[in-house]
């Protein structure tokens, strides 16, 4: 039968059988709009009391009084079984079903608690910086190693501000092998001259390869009164909170062009990816449907409440893929970050004045490690007699892991760091040295010389090399526990 309520009338009801029950008044029904005689139902009450006293005379007090009470008792129940079936028909009509899901209008009010992207962008902007990166990278061929300069974009999130720096997060493959950051603000990018842009230098502060994660430094100095006006620094989320289909937002420096804004959803969260080149990462990502292209790595992801979620890292590129994207979460590197945040700015230094250490290294990769238990990171094949090396107590077969607690997990990583280093300084360096029960970390310290100092000449007057060596020394050792390379590994040193 077809109900249908009507609006603040707990009372009245109205079914397909044409009952109407009026407040109030449990024995007052109409049946097909007719009122039943009154006469009859009086005549018929009246008339069981007349037989009840009737039948008490004849029978006697006793016997009427029970016959009385009987016949009473039995038209009462049946006063009572048409009150109670009024009752609940009225408790049928009042009482709804409910359920443990929210109400419609309460979704649409939690769905309008957050920001439009128009409000996003326009609030988030001023956070993300453009990155060029002018470096150089280590060719390989048959006929040998060569230099060659390098040129890249990408993008970087403000997150922190000292009283001489302005700190930005990106990502290490935006800053790798680099000899030169030059850092945009987002607002200069809408300035109808753009020889007019402040473009300021950045230095990198210290990174993580294997997170895919690095932290420049602006010298506040760089900064014109305008730009500190027209820039803040990104407020921190929580990316554990996302859930799926949570709309987020990206904005970073896509295709070098300048910034640019989509949006998307959350797709998944906790995905692994390995990279082009076969490598994995330490990493789980947000995986978004929100186009993030290259230069848009090292930008932002965003919240609808305009928080930092992620840094955005990498697509996959595929003819078969579309709208896959992936991005660091935040709340899995944000100690990383505030470790990177208090290293000691240092700026590349010239080659001529670089610190000199006097080793040969090659990569321990992972299928060595696997194969012969070596901890990860360069390991040093040979000493250069009378080096700062040797002095310090660096030997053939240790595995240096750590330079100044930034971790080395290749040579590239080392010759990097020590681009950093003057002659002169100390450095600190973390070693894993073999031992009868595996290898163990020390640490060792070494006092950097100058090439010249340590008698190190090349046709330009200086190298960074040990003497009788050099980088394209593919090594003259057979393979064993301490040189498990042998002569199929090059070995490189400075």
């Amino acid at each position: 039968m077809e109900y249908q309520y009507g609006q603040n009338n707990e009372n009245n009801y109205q079914g397909s059988n044409n009952y109407t029950y009026y407040q109030n008044n449990p024995n007052s029904y109409q049946t097909g709009g007719q009122e039943p005689p009154k006469k009859k139902k009086e005549k018929k009450g009246g008339g069981v009391i007349v037989l009840a006293v009737v039948l008490s005379l004849l029978t006697g007090t006793a016997g009427g009084a029970l016959g009385s009470s009987l016949m009473l008792r039995q038209y009462n129940n049946k006063e009572a079984a048409q009150e109670k079936e009024i009752f609940e028909e009225k408790e049928t009509e009042t009482v709804l079903p409910q359920t443990g899901q929210p109400s419609a209008v309460q979704m649409s009010t939690e769905t309008q608690a957050g920001l439009s992207v128009k409000q996003i962008s326009e609030m988030c902007m001023p956070s993300v910086v453009a990155i060029t990166n002018k470096g150089e990278a280590e060719i390989r061929s048959f006929w040998g190693t060569f230099i060659q300069e390098t040129e890249g974009s990408g993008s970087g999130v403000i997150i922190g501000k000292t009283d001489s720096e302005l700190l930005i997060v990106t990502n290490y493959h935006v800053v790798s092998g680099s000899k030169e950051l030059s850092v945009l603000f987002s607002y200069q990018e809408q300035m109808e001259d753009s020889s007019d842009a402040e473009i300021v230098r950045g230095e990198i502060k210290d990174y993580d390869a294997a997170k895919d994660l690095a932290v420049i430094a602006v010298d506040l100095n760089s900064l014109s009164k305008e730009t500190m006006e027209n820039i803040k620094v990104a407020a921190l989320g929580d990316s554990d909170e996302l859930s799926l289909g949570e709309q987020v937002v990206a904005i970073g420096n896509a295709l070098g062009y300048g910034q640019s804004v989509t949006t998307g959803i959350v797709s998944a969260v906790g995905r692994s990816m390995t990279t082009q080149d076969s490598t994995g990462s330490e990493n789980k990502y947000i995986q978004t449907d929100a186009a993030i292209n290259p230069g848009n790595s090292g930008g932002a992801l965003f919240n609808m409440k305009g928080e930092l979620v992620g840094i955005n890292s990498a697509k996959v590129a595929d003819t078969k893929v579309e709208g896959i994207g992936y991005a660091i979460p935040i709340s899995d590197i944000r100690e990383d970050m505030e470790h990177m945040m208090e290293q000691e700015t240092r700026t590349l230094v010239e080659e001529a004045e670089r610190g000199y250490l006097g080793v040969s290294v090659s990569n321990v990769t992972s299928e060595i490690n696997q194969a012969y238990d070596i901890p990860i990171g360069a390991y040093i094949s040979s000493v250069t007699e009378n080096s700062p090396a040797e002095k310090a107590g660096l030997q053939r077969g240790m595995v240096i892991t750590e330079i100044d607690k930034r971790t080395v997990r290749t040579r590239e990583e080392l010759v990097e760091y020590l681009g950093y280093y003057r002659a002169g300084e100390i450095v600190n360096l973390t070693v894993e040295v073999r031992t009868e029960s595996g290898y163990e970390a020390r640490q060792i310290s070494v006092t950097l010389y100058s090439a010249e100092e340590a008698g190190v000449v090349t046709q330009e007057g200086q190298s960074s090399e040990p003497s009788g060596e050099t980088s394209e020394n593919y090594g003259q050792y057979a393979p064993n526990e301490e040189n498990p390379f042998g002569g199929f590994f090059p070995f490189f040193g400075w």
